[in-house]
């Protein structure tokens, strides 16, 4: 790319159209990403369509029983402090999530919230019945396996969840693929083709192709940047050669 001494109007020109061409691909990606964005429905993408939404109320919950699961704990391991308590429904019972630090690491028990008993983690038929249970209707499993800890990668579509956890694909149309993690007796997440199409665009719409999730990316914050360069030497090369604003220089240039 030769620019000329002193050209202002054909430099301009030179740059925006080099511009253009290197930042314009990454222009349709945010188009194309923005309009699917925001002509989806969420809870498709979400694969919340496929499960019930039942509110959960307890009567009478006693938070003793809980403190007696707690020091059982203590029995086993000495707990540095607790992190939270969080109150689940697993088959129709309250059962408590509680995390708590063990030599600066944060662990999680799971507690009988009736009987103050310490829960184990889930067993793969235990999970199955969890997934059957939370489906709006009745739907095949075709295929069910394990992921074991550090068995997922950067890319893998339940990245950053908790492991292990046990996989339930479904016979549905949309591919829909069901996350429970074992530790935590919870649905952790419903990923379906919607979601997977989502996720790469979202990759695209960010430009973090390692993670798919910092949006503080130098990548974006560079491109980000040359499309303001952009937009304004659009403006500016308008502004040079408009025919009216030509006309209008040129009258104040005679008074």
């Amino acid at each position: 790319m030769i620019f000329k001494k002193n050209n202002i109007n054909y430099n301009t020109r030179k740059a925006h159209r080099y511009l253009g061409l290197f930042i314009g691909i990454q222009f349709l990606f945010w188009t194309l990403g923005g309009l699917y964005f925001s002509w989806n429905n969420m809870d498709d993408v979400h694969g919340d369509t496929l499960l019930k939404h039942e509110r959960t109320y307890f009567k009478d919950l006693n938070f003793a029983t809980i403190q007696k699961g707690i020091d059982r704990i203590k029995l086993e391991t000495k707990i540095d402090s607790t992190h939270s308590i969080r109150l689940i429904d697993l088959f129709g019972k309250p059962v408590a999530q509680y995390r708590y630090f063990e030599k600066g690491q944060v662990k999680l028990q799971l507690i009988n919230a009736t009987d103050g008993s310490l829960k184990a983690a889930l067993t793969e038929k235990e999970c199955l019945e969890l997934v059957k249970g939370k489906l709006a209707t009745k739907t095949a499993i075709t295929k069910t396996t394990l992921l074991e800890k550090n068995s997922t990668g950067k890319h893998h579509e339940y990245r950053g969840r908790p492991l292990p956890a046990y996989v339930f694909e479904l016979d549905h149309y949309s591919n829909t693929t069901i996350y429970v993690s074992t530790e935590q007796a919870q649905v952790m997440a419903v990923r379906n083709t919607n979601w997977r199409i989502f996720d790469f665009m979202w990759m695209l719409h960010t430009m973090d192709y390692d993670t798919r999730d910092h949006i503080t990316n130098w990548v974006l914050r560079i491109f980000s940047v040359l499309g303001l360069v952009t937009i304004f030497s659009g403006f500016y090369l308008f502004f040079l050669t408009s025919p009216t604003l030509k006309k209008l220089r040129g009258k104040k240039k005679q008074k």
